[in-house]
């Protein structure tokens, strides 16, 4: 169970790098307030979460021999960034969004689109795992949310004004995704 529950922490933490940064960005900007982020980020965290839960149930039923070859997921999306990232990212300016709600919805929207991977990598780990323990995990990813958000605050309030490092969307976010996607498949194929 530790060793289950370690491999879990670590697969959460890798995953969710691109999270970190994007919930930082939301944190910085003065249109949003912070328990608008936290929500919206919950929001987008759960809805990916069930996906990948539901994903592990099905592939469980009817693919439980081949669902290591969803590490092909993270693995394709990591290398992807690897190779198509252009050398410098221009942010934008935004239009300001007018509500409250709509605020939380892009906070939410902005999860989803970020839980692809994430889910990608789950959905072969929860589906080995028992009912007991994936509920076990699934707390601990939920409470994993919560110390992402925090982390992004702390982030936030302590390098506002040096901005954050390029380097971390550029680099570190892909390769993390190809390591995580190629021991989703090496694992399957030892097994």
């Amino acid at each position: 169970m530790e060793t289950v529950l370690l491999l879990g922490v670590w697969l959460f933490a890798v995953t969710h790098l691109d999270a970190l940064v994007v919930i930082s960005a939301f944190c910085a900007d003065n249109d949003y307030r912070t328990w608008e982020v936290l929500v919206g980020h919950y929001v987008g965290f759960s809805v990916g979460l069930a996906g990948a839960v539901l994903g592990a149930l099905i592939a469980g039923e009817i693919l439980a021999d081949w669902t290591f070859l969803l590490g092909v997921v993270p693995l394709s999306i990591g290398l992807w960034g690897l190779i198509s990232r252009p050398p410098e990212t221009v942010v934008e300016e935004s239009s300001v969004v007018p509500t409250t709600i709509g605020r939380i919805g892009v906070v939410a929207v902005a999860g989803i689109g970020l839980s692809g991977e994430n889910i990608a990598v789950y959905i072969p780990f929860f589906a080995d795992l028992s009912p007991e323990t994936l509920a076990i995990v699934i707390g601990v990813y939920l409470v994993g949310a919560g110390v992402v958000f925090l982390v992004a605050l702390a982030l936030v309030y302590r390098v506002a004004t040096e901005g954050i490092s390029d380097r971390l969307d550029r680099w570190l976010v892909p390769t993390v995704l190809v390591v995580v996607g190629g021991y989703v498949i090496l694992s399957g194929l030892v097994v």
